[in-house]
């Protein structure tokens, strides 16, 4: 099969090479990929700002087919329509592990970075890690799964309330993933902020979200009664974004921050945030209570959403890493299987 390969440390070293088809261990399954889709951290791989255990295939967000199965598997998951967490080799003993957040465990070795990963026509996952893809759902829409799982632990960890009056800063795919898992929370009123002249954000529009650039705070002072908003989720990590959140947030609101942003440091109006008594939170990754809410909200949300990505053949894969870092999509999806651009 064909690849795309993180083969040595450094800027670069990305290349498409022949590997053989995953034989699954016990307990493991090989997928055939069906959409990955690129993320930003398949950036920061390619350009060595993030760790990884080369040679090592990329990809880490992916919908496929149950292919093969190693012993101890299911066998009704054979030829299951699936995602899964990408939380492979967390050891499942230590303190986090324990209290259910494998996410953060030291020992995660995930799809992309650690093991072998999507960016190819099959790869091999532990079997626990699977969710099945309802009928209803398309093989398009439910690649984004995993993002929107990253949303949805976010927002649990920012008590999103039935009533809420949500602000989701940074119209990216996961801040429009927020913005669409908040609604289906029962928020009263929704509102995605970017930047102006933005697709991103007409897209947002398309969906049914009230959206603004630079009036966000008058456009939110005015549906909250002067109070200001209950939730701010920040997507975008950027200093002058933070400033507008927290510009935002009602006093003893609370702060969502789920954008990277890529520095050492952020700058951040520190006292208003205190003056205002903000509950902040920062969230990394997806916990594995927030993939069924994740395939639920997909599920209820779709017609639209195909509109999000842009697929690009395996083949392409320069094209679609340089279109995702010139924004010029809002998503990219791999397609192992041969075709154009579409």
């Amino acid at each position: 099969m064909l690849a795309l390969v993180k083969t040595a440390r450094g800027d670069g070293n990305v290349r498409l090479e022949e590997r053989p088809i995953p034989i699954p261990a016990p307990g493991w399954v090989s997928i055939a990929v069906r959409y990955a889709g690129i993320c930003g951290t398949d950036l920061h791989i390619l350009h060595d700002h993030f760790p990884y255990w080369p040679p090592v295939v990329m990809g880490h967000e992916f919908c496929g087919t149950v292919e093969t199965m190693g012993d101890g598997v299911d066998p009704t998951m054979l030829g299951a329509r699936v995602v899964c967490e990408p939380h492979s080799l967390a050891c499942g003993t230590c303190h986090l592990c324990r209290r259910g957040f494998a996410e953060l465990c030291a020992a995660k070795r995930s799809p992309g970075w650690g093991i072998d990963g999507a960016f190819a026509g099959n790869v091999a996952m532990p079997a626990h890690l699977l969710h099945r893809i309802p009928d209803a759902l398309s093989d398009r829409v439910a690649a984004l799964t995993e993002p929107m799982a990253v949303a949805v632990t976010a927002l649990a960890r920012g008590r999103v309330e039935a009533g809420d009056t949500v602000v989701v800063v940074g119209p990216g795919p996961v801040g429009i993933l927020c913005a669409i898992a908040v609604r289906a929370m029962g928020a009263a009123h929704v509102l995605v902020v970017g930047r102006s002249a933005s697709d991103r954000l007409r897209f947002a529009a398309t969906l049914g979200f009230a959206t603004a650039t630079d009036g966000a705070v008058d456009l939110v002072t005015e549906l909250t009664a002067g109070r200001g908003a209950d939730v701010v989720v920040d997507a975008s990590g950027s200093a002058e974004a933070i400033t507008t959140a927290l510009a935002l947030v009602r006093r003893r609101g609370r702060f969502v921050a789920i954008g990277m942003s890529g520095r050492a440091t952020v700058p951040v109006p520190w006292d208003l945030a205190i003056t205002r008594a903000v509950d902040m939170t920062f969230s990394m990754s997806s916990n594995g209570a927030a993939w069924d809410p994740a395939i639920s909200i997909l599920a209820r949300s779709a017609p639209g959403l195909d509109a999000m990505s842009t697929v690009f053949p395996l083949l392409a894969w320069e094209a679609a890493f340089a279109a995702v870092a010139d924004r010029t999509v809002i998503k990219a999806l791999v397609d192992p299987r041969a075709g154009p651009e579409r």
